[in-house]
């Protein structure tokens, strides 16, 4: 099952990451791009449930566009386990060339 291999290769990534002091960073895609986790909740839950040790998602804000039905709430949900924002608009340009809202987005971010 690809969630078993996943998990196996997270788990041995994450120790490898902890040996280095560093944390591995997991990123949920859009649906067009992968099929395993779409947005922060679904990969939020799958690190839950296997207690990875270094291990913390990637928050693409252009993937979330996409999958999110609120990104401002998605990212304070999941914000135990954000390790890293990557700021993107919705068209994939810079801040401010598309049509996300960065302000409520920057508020979430403060709050986690």
């Amino acid at each position: 099952e690809t969630f078993k291999l996943l998990a196996e290769g997270l788990e041995v990534l994450g120790k490898h990451a902890a040996s280095l002091g560093v944390t591995l960073i997991y990123e949920p895609l859009n649906r067009y791009e992968t099929n395993l986790f779409n947005t922060l909740e679904a990969g939020s839950g799958f690190l839950e449930r296997n207690e990875f040790s270094h291990v913390k998602l990637l928050a693409d804000l252009f993937h979330m566009n996409i999958e999110e039905d609120n990104l401002t709430e998605s990212i304070r949900k999941s914000g135990n386990h954000i390790g890293h924002v990557h700021f993107a608009d919705s068209n994939r340009k810079p801040m401010g060339f598309g049509h996300t809202a960065m302000g409520p987005i920057t508020e979430a971010l403060k709050e986690i």
